[in-house]
């Protein structure tokens, strides 16, 4: 007896403290104090059912100014639930559009505190349906979809509002009819039948909640085949499509819909045929006639969905190929594109279609290599099996181009490619060779190979075996000797690989350096421009290579002219004789120019003045590619660039260029605290916590920014705050 008196005495002072903690969060709630205010009314939401006798102090929250406040109220008067009906009316009222800043969240949280109070406000929300506000009938409408059968008493005052002049308040009611169920299947029959075709489009908001066997689907797709209007043909379309509906009635309703001269009906179609995977596949035969339509945006539908049926439409590929042929620019790459999401479907039509064509002409660019090389790994079986199956044919020699560009590292992939190395044909010896070194991970371990290869008596295959050795770079020095004897070559191509396979070596061989020199005389522009870049490619080059290569700037070639300064950098101080050539092509018309002639001057010029005036004069240049350049080079000048403070903290001004400055500026290290105070404010929040890190190591230099940094523990972003405050604390 003892025991039980302890345990009620327990509870019953558990109860008593319950209550006297909601007696004092209520009247919190009434205090002048928006943060206590705001406490209380999250502490009640925390206690839930318990806060019952808090709902009608709560219901004033609803009007508090403070939005936590409010939000909290809502908050802990849906915690509450069924328990606090009372407040049901002013949730109502509040369903009305805020003059609050978070009007649509205001919405959402009374919407919802309506919601888990249940079924008992059911009738003041269908009483709320005639309301004379929009918001309020969108509101009660969402809130009674919410409460699914329980709603059922609305559903006649929801059909009303399928005419609702508002949309949403239409789609709202829609929804919550079928979310009732199938008791409101007799409203939902009636809207479908509606004479306004408003009505009819919002019913079929209420057929994504019924089965798709259910006589609401079967009656709106039966009523779809002759509907008159597009909303409501487009909208039933979509609901039906979105319950799974039955695959071959939907595809006859979408296929009906693809000759529409609506725009917005046919592309609800093809939607409609994408999701219908894979019984979409019956249209493609339609879409490969649209290929073929005068008006252009029915081909780019079709050529956009048969991509995105991917292997669906396979049966497409040799309608898609034929267009290519008569279609524009732009259409022709969208039919690439379908072409690559298609994947390895693709591939047999692709690889069809450059059977006949002659060799030469697909070992140069072409799409076929290139729509094959996008797909990527997933087509390297079939082409695998196109080199035995086409081994000596332009889908075979097609097969290795695209295995090359794709480099499958796999076993399997290089034994693949074995047997076309030795090959009758030279051309695909070549090819098999360059896909060999793609597929390969080590690639020096191809080393001997392809130094024979450099011996094989037709020029391809040496020209492969070239360009092979090229793409190794620096690894391929072993091959040095034989890539100096095909300097040689009777063929001006091979000569030509072997010269840029040089380039690749990192080599600081003055000899030969001189010896591709020597190819700049006479020199046509490729074989120019191969040199000039094959030189920029040695660790250093030999002072004799100054006046060769500015001789070259005589030439009128953007690409060579920035090749040669690419060179010159590499000679440093010894390039002197080239600085007026420099100097002049920093005012150069094309923005490559100036800016490896920038570049090339910071290595050359010895002069720090000279070159100083010259960077910052560029700090100004149109182009980004200059001007980074510019501030870079500053920046590699350290303290000595700090008289181009000013011009370099301008540029805090130009997005593009505010990242590479603050790269520069941490280098030169400059000291004026104004110019960092200047930038304390910029619109981009990094700036700005650079500028309150350079000012904390200034230390009590920087006390002028004072005022400055202590706006800035308002800032928006927390990063910035706390490094505003540690420069404050470096101060004193």
């Amino acid at each position: 007896m003892k025991f039980f008196y302890t345990v009620s005495v327990l509870l019953i002072g558990g109860l008593l403290a319950g209550a006297g903690e909601v007696e004092d969060l209520i009247a919190e709630l009434d205090s002048g104090d928006k943060v206590k205010r705001r406490e209380a009314a999250r502490s009640l939401a925390l206690l839930g059912p318990d806060a019952k006798t808090a709902v009608p102090a709560l219901v004033k929250g609803l009007d508090d100014d403070e939005e936590q406040v409010f939000f909290w109220s809502a908050t802990a008067l849906a915690k509450i639930g069924p328990a606090a009906y009372e407040a049901t009316p002013e949730l109502i009222k509040r369903l009305k559009r805020s003059s609050r800043r978070y009007k649509d969240q205001i919405h959402v949280r009374v919407v919802y505190a309506l919601t888990q109070i249940g079924p008992q406000a059911v009738p003041q929300l269908t009483g709320a349906l005639g309301s004379e506000d929009s918001s309020v009938r969108l509101g009660a409408a969402r809130v009674l979809g919410n409460l699914g059968s329980s709603s059922l008493e609305a559903a006649p005052r929801l059909f009303g509002l399928l005419a609702d002049e508002s949309s949403s308040v239409r789609t709202a009611a829609g929804s919550a009819l079928g979310r009732i169920g199938q008791a409101a299947h007799p409203q939902i029959m009636q809207g479908i039948s509606a004479e306004s075709a408003k009505v009819r489009a919002a019913t079929a908001g209420a057929i994504i909640w019924v089965q798709a066997n259910s006589r609401p689907a079967m009656h709106l797709a039966k009523r779809l085949a002759n509907e008159p209007d597009t909303g409501a043909k487009v909208a039933g379309l979509n609901a039906l499509n979105r319950i799974g509906f039955d695959g071959e009635r939907m595809l006859t309703l979408l296929l009906s819909a693809l000759d529409s001269e609506e725009p917005g009906l046919r592309q609800g179609a093809l939607s409609g045929i994408l999701s219908l995977r894979p019984d979409g596949r019956a249209a493609v035969p339609h879409l490969v006639e649209w290929l073929s339509a005068d008006d252009p945006a029915k081909r780019e539908q079709a050529i956009d969905l048969l991509g995105r049926m991917g292997d669906d439409s396979a049966a497409a590929v040799p309608g898609l190929i034929a267009a290519l042929g008569q279609a524009e620019k732009d259409e022709r790459q969208l039919i690439l594109n379908a072409l690559v999401e298609m994947g390895p479907a693709s591939i047999p039509a692709v690889l069809e279609s450059a059977r006949d064509i002659p060799l030469a002409k697909l070992s140069g660019e072409n799409w076929q290599a290139n729509c094959v090389g996008n797909i990527g790994i997933q087509a390297v079986p079939a082409l695998t099996r196109a080199l035995k199956q086409h081994p000596g044919n332009g889908a075979g020699l097609l097969s290795l181009i695209a295995l090359q560009k794709i480099g499958d590292k796999s076993p399997t992939t290089r034994q693949a490619i074995l047997p076309s190395l030795e090959h009758d044909q030279a051309i695909f010896r070549g090819a098999a060779l360059s896909a060999l070194v793609a597929s390969t991970a080590k690639k020096n371990s191809l080393m001997t190979r392809l130094q024979a290869a450099m011996g094989d008596s037709n020029s391809l295959v040496r020209q492969a075996a070239m360009n092979a050795l090229a793409s190794l770079g620096s690894s391929a020095k072993g091959a040095t000797t034989a890539l100096v004897n095909s300097l040689d070559d009777k063929d001006s191509a091979v000569q030509l690989s072997a010269i840029r396979a040089i380039g690749k070596l990192e080599s600081d061989d003055s000899e030969l350096a001189k010896r591709l020199v020597n190819f700049l005389d006479g020199a046509n522009e490729e074989t120019r421009l191969a040199v000039v870049v094959s030189l920029g490619g040695f660790r250093k080059l030999p002072d004799s290579a100054v006046n060769s290569l500015v001789g070259v700037l005589e030439v009128d070639h953007a690409e060579t002219q920035s090749a040669v300064f690419g060179a010159l950098a590499k000679l440093g101080s010894s390039a002197k004789p080239a600085l007026p050539a420099l100097n002049t092509a920093l005012d150069h018309e094309n923005e490559s120019v100036r800016a490896s002639a920038l570049n090339a001057l910071a290595k050359v010029e010895s002069n720090e003045g000279k070159l100083l005036n010259a960077l910052q004069a560029k700090l100004g240049d149109k182009a980004a590619a200059v001007r980074h350049t510019a501030i870079r080079e500053l920046g590699e000048l350290g303290s000595d660039a700090r008289p181009a403070g000013p011009a370099l903290f301008a540029r805090f001004d130009t997005t593009d260029d505010r990242q590479v400055t603050m790269e520069a500026l941490r280098k030169i290290r400059v000291r004026d605290v104004q110019l960092y105070i200047s930038i304390l404010h910029n619109e981009e929040p990094l700036v700005r916590f650079f500028a309150c890190q350079a000012l904390r190591r200034a230390g009590k230099n920087a006390r002028p920014a004072e005022e400055e940094l202590r706006k800035l523990q308002k800032d928006s972003y927390d990063f910035v705050r706390r490094e505003a405050r540690r420069a404050l604390e470096a101060l004193r």
